[in-house]
């Protein structure tokens, strides 16, 4: 696997987090461990460990990141799946579920993700740490065959979502509101 140093990849300065219950004591810990390696690092929930519903949640991060508010979210769950799915959802989100480094080297070099999904019950706090260090460091691979296929992705989510609105417009329903 290819190393970076952290001066090749672009400096993240603002993270926007967010987990559910079964990874919100490992937000706790993860908030202020990125807090002391210098990020600004937004809580946008859950607040407490009661079972709460993660889409949204996983909506709030990645709509988040989408606006630019954040250079990037991550995300906790107890398997990260569904947290996935929905910031998935968002136009101009690449999220991915990462349980290793590679994963996250990966997911940042070839596929630029912009917020990083971890299950919180499979991990633990090393691992988590060297994930979440490694996906923060590694830059995009831009110019070659990630960069095109990134812009793949994104001209097809385009095409899925002028597909929906149309079909939304001739059906005379309105869109689902985002909040």
């Amino acid at each position: 696997m290819k190393r970076y140093s952290r001066s090749q990849a672009p400096r993240i300065q603002r993270i926007a987090i967010g987990a559910d219950h079964g990874g919100f004591a490992l937000k706790a810990t993860l908030i202020r461990w990125l807090q002391g390696k210098g990020f600004e690092v937004a809580d946008l929930g859950t607040h407490s460990p009661k079972p709460c519903d993660y889409p949204r949640i996983g909506y709030k991060v990645a709509a988040a990141v989408a606006e630019g508010r954040f250079d990037r979210g991550v995300l906790l769950c107890r398997s990260g799946i569904g947290m996935a799915m929905v910031a998935n959802k968002v136009r101009g989100i690449r999220a991915g579920v990462c349980a290793d480094v590679c994963d996250a080297e990966r997911s940042r070099s070839h596929n630029d993700a912009n917020v990083l999904v971890i299950g919180a019950e499979k991990l633990g706090l090393a691992q988590v740490k060297r994930i979440v260090t490694a996906w923060c460091a590694a830059p995009f691979e831009t110019g070659g065959r990630h960069e095109r296929r990134v812009r793949q992705i994104a001209a097809l989510e385009r095409k899925l979502l002028r597909g929906r609105s149309s079909r939304l417009k001739a059906e005379g329903s309105r869109p689902l509101p985002t909040a």
